[in-house]
């Protein structure tokens, strides 16, 4: 799920998902955030807050399914590849 994120990644992934806004989301199950948890926890080595779990979770989901409307690659990629991002350029 996060297997190849480092920490900061992460970060920005959850930084980047409090910008979500009138887009309708899933929650997560319950199973997902429980694996998603101790897969943030070795990450973070510490405790992580279920609702941090969550609110990561839905947007990894939605940066997995928008694009940048010049170069294509999806709002995760840059994340991952650690680009400056423009949230409004991503649809």
């Amino acid at each position: 799920m996060f297997e190849e994120m480092s920490a900061k990644q992460v970060k920005k992934l959850h930084e980047e998902g409090g910008k979500i806004s009138g887009v309708p989301v899933v929650s997560p199950h319950h199973v997902d955030v429980v694996n998603a948890q101790e897969r943030l926890e070795t990450i973070f080595e510490g405790r992580v807050n279920g609702k941090y779990v969550k609110e990561t979770l839905i947007a990894k989901e939605y940066a997995e399914s928008h694009h940048h409307f010049q170069t294509g690659s999806t709002l995760l990629d840059d994340i991952e590849q650690g680009k400056t991002i423009d949230f409004n350029d991503y649809r």
